[in-house]
């Protein structure tokens, strides 16, 4: 019996520890759910200008994660990182907001995005390192 509690007591703080994060499809639903004309914009090859990499928003971003999406005509990046601090210092690094795991790039000074992200995902946009503990 004492090692069923133990056990038990175990696996309760392992995912009391664990860092909430936020997969893409999570991402995805909680915006397609609340807006679903939310869309993709995807980039053609012979465009590569406006594609997205990891190298534009440094350590930590997930390769292959930058995708760009458009809510109500206005466009913005997602890219997400190992970590939820990881996004939070690029946000604050780059002046944008975050989710959990998520930078949320082109928002900050778009009202129709500020305000989605804020609805959608009660993202934040840290004023100092402090904001990222």
């Amino acid at each position: 019996m004492r090692i069923l509690i133990f056990i038990g007591l175990f696996l309760f703080m392992a995912g009391c520890s664990k860092e909430e994060t936020y997969t893409p499809q999570d991402m995805f639903f909680m915006a397609y759910n609340f807006d679903n004309s939310i869309e993709e914009v995807r980039i053609a090859a012979s465009d590569p200008s406006k594609s997205v990499k990891c190298s534009s928003y440094g350590e930590g971003c997930i390769e292959g994660s930058p995708k760009r999406f458009k809510v109500r005509l206005v466009e913005m990046i997602v890219a997400q990182y190992h970590t939820k601090k990881g996004a939070c210092l690029a946000a604050l690094k780059i002046d944008q907001y975050y989710v959990r795991n998520w930078l949320l790039d082109d928002v900050k000074g778009e009202p129709v995005l500020e305000s989605f992200v804020k609805e959608v995902y009660d993202a934040k946009n840290p004023q100092s390192e402090k904001d990222c503990e």
